[in-house]
């Protein structure tokens, strides 16, 4: 793999070039500079295959694994380095990549976070972050960064961030990529897929013979519109189970009315035996509604909640889970909108690998009618 942190010859100019990736020298190797023929010869083969190998950029040069991994080898054996500001400065790019995120001490989408920031330094690229609860209104902030030509693209988790919309980012021509599941028009979005995980919380349930199972939480959108609601009715459906919309209770992410939904839910006429809570950052306030009605977790109440975090570990009752591949999104929305800002085709995608996992903490039992 290779490195973010570049070597330069002391003295040497930022911009001066080599004839392949723009960098006159890397390091000290065999008692000179390191460059990319170095590297070529090593391995055994062309500097353009090199350039390739570094680049990322292979679909124009033909090689096999054993080639690639072969060219990486020879990279750590030389300790070649890439000059990524100088390649930057060739290419009238910035090397840094924005990311607009709500909430940015979510730790379920720091998980996100950690991905794009993986794959920034995979690509030698800075991340920087802006959350989105912090933009004033009228401040213009994202137009005003990237109107300097401060960023090379943009991550966004929504489309508008203050009185700002993504359409600003596609006047100017700037690529971006929505974490989101794909969307109807022809923006490019990466994430994780909601309706497999969902899906697999009321699979489980339904397997322990519960049917009156409950969904609380949850993004504010229409209910035609929710991956997770159709992963849950999808659910439903193969089990023969009637969707009884009186169950979903789509409040947002905020504990105090995950309580209030969770006390409404269990004092309604035909209360459900099993609850699916939307997510594990508002986990606390459904559950402490739980058991502020006397209920006992899962001897009365069947509980597993979507996402999963090691703070599960360390609640009582500890909640089973779902564990989904966030991080993974994280880097692979990152990698698409390198290829977006590379020129290359890219399509919207649902990471489904690794596949959805449920943990069980023991909070589920079987349903005793």
């Amino acid at each position: 793999m290779i490195s973010g942190r570049d070597l330069v010859r002391p003295g040497a100019s930022p911009t001066a070039y080599d004839e392949t990736v723009g960098v006159k020298g890397g390091c000290r190797y065999a008692g000179g500079m390191t460059t990319i023929k170095d590297v070529a010869k090593r391995a055994g083969v062309s500097t353009a295959v090199v350039s390739a190998v570094i680049s990322g950029a292979r679909g124009n040069v033909r090689m096999s694994e054993a080639t690639r991994l072969r060219v990486e080898q020879a990279i750590q054996d030389t300790g070649y380095r890439v000059n990524h500001a100088a390649q930057s400065l060739r290419l009238s790019r910035s090397g840094v990549i924005a990311a607009v995120v709500p909430k940015i001490a979510n730790p379920v989408f720091e998980l996100a976070i950690r991905g794009m920031h993986a794959a920034a330094e995979e690509h030698g690229d800075v991340l920087l972050l802006a959350d989105a609860l912090w933009i004033e209104p009228g401040s213009h902030l994202m137009s005003r960064i990237v109107g300097t030509g401060m960023v090379d693209g943009v991550l966004l988790r929504s489309t508008q961030w203050g009185t700002e919309t993504a359409e600003e980012l596609t006047k100017r021509s700037i690529p971006y990529v929505i974490l989101q599941n794909p969307r109807p028009d022809d923006s490019v979005s990466v994430w994780i897929d909601d309706a497999a995980g969902i899906g697999l919380a009321t699979t489980h349930l339904l397997g322990l013979g519960h049917r009156r199972i409950a969904l609380v939480g949850g993004p504010l959108v229409p209910i035609a519109s929710s991956a997770r609601v159709d992963g849950y009715r999808s659910a439903l459906r193969a089990a023969g189970v009637r969707f009884d919309r009186s169950l979903i209770k789509q409040v947002g992410y905020e504990p105090p009315d995950l309580a209030t939904a969770t006390r409404e839910l269990l004092g309604s006429a035909r209360p459900p035996s099993a609850l699916i809570i939307d997510n594990i950052v508002a986990a606390p306030g459904a559950i402490a509604a739980v058991l502020d009605l006397g209920l006992r977790i899962p001897a009365d109440l069947s509980i597993v909640v979507y996402q999963d975090l090691p703070v599960a570990d360390a609640m009582r009752p500890a909640p089973s889970t779902v564990r989904m591949p966030v991080q993974q999104a994280g880097m692979r929305a990152y990698t698409t909108l390198r290829r977006l800002i590379d020129g290359r085709r890219v399509q919207s995608a649902l990471v489904t690998r690794p596949a959805p996992k449920l943990i069980d903490r023991g909070s589920t039992a079987p349903y005793a009618g």
